[in-house]
């Protein structure tokens, strides 16, 4: 299985523009290796975390926490819902970060 910065998706409810900000800032978030950026080297995520490794449920959880814990300290406003980890047909793994209705 594969895994990079751009696996990471998020779904949520486009009704109102608040909820298509947040989703682009997510989107900022998990598409940012942490250290990249130069006032914030905690911004984005880990990828030491996964990248290189097999996709178990080990890393599974890892990145969960991972992301959570990003999530909730940069975009306050969010509320996950439930992340599904999912592979396509090029054996790349997917995962959906699904939002409560923002």
């Amino acid at each position: 299985m594969k895994l990079n910065l751009d696996s990471v998706k998020v779904v949520c409810d486009y009704s109102n523009g608040e909820a298509v900000d947040i989703k682009r800032c997510l989107e900022t978030l998990y598409q940012t290796p942490e250290g990249s950026c130069p006032l914030d080297r905690n911004f984005g995520l880990d990828i030491g975390l996964f990248v290189g490794g097999p996709i178990n449920e080990e890393t599974k959880n890892i990145l969960a926490v991972e992301i959570l814990n990003k999530t909730e300290r940069y975009e306050p406003r969010a509320k996950i819902e439930k992340m599904n980890f999912k592979m396509d047909i090029e054996g790349k793994t997917i995962i959906e970060v699904v939002l409560t209705n923002v």
